[in-house]
């Protein structure tokens, strides 16, 4: 596994854009701007972000949408990006193997989720499956 790699999902990217404060927030902007993780991306993955970021509930938040903007032209422009070949059904929520099996093609280290309703496995094939607070305070504190 590459240990600067990881697999964000969806739910962590809408958080980093409402509170930059909290551990999603830090991970965006002290980790991943930073450089010291890169995220990956596969088409799949970025057409999820798009939609569940241009949902109509967000549209009367104009700072959001400006945000959410900014950080999509980012993930697109930097982030690491692959095409899963193995398909994956191991979650109940069949929606998000997509993450695994973009984290398995990528050889990512980490899936950073705050969904621990569907993501109930905590290690698959050696990749860490961690909530946004784990991970920020491992990255931090090594």
């Amino acid at each position: 596994m590459k240990k600067d790699l990881a697999v964000i999902d969806t739910n962590v990217l809408v958080s980093s854009l409402i509170g930059q404060t909290g551990y999603p927030g830090k991970i965006f902007n002290e980790l991943i701007i930073t450089g010291k993780i890169k995220v990956c991306v596969s088409t799949e993955v970025f057409l999820e972000y798009t939609e569940v970021l241009e949902r109509p509930r967000f549209k009367k938040y104009p700072e959001f949408i400006n945000a959410s903007t900014i950080l999509l032209d980012m993930i697109k422009r930097y982030g690491l990006w692959f095409e899963p070949k193995l398909s994956i059904d191991i979650l109940n929520d069949k929606g998000d193997n997509k993450f695994i099996e973009l984290a398995v093609e990528a050889q990512a280290a980490y899936i950073v989720t705050g969904n621990s309703n569907d993501f109930i496995i905590k290690i698959y094939q050696g990749i860490s499956i961690c909530s946004p607070r784990e991970f920020y305070e491992y990255h931090t504190e090594h």
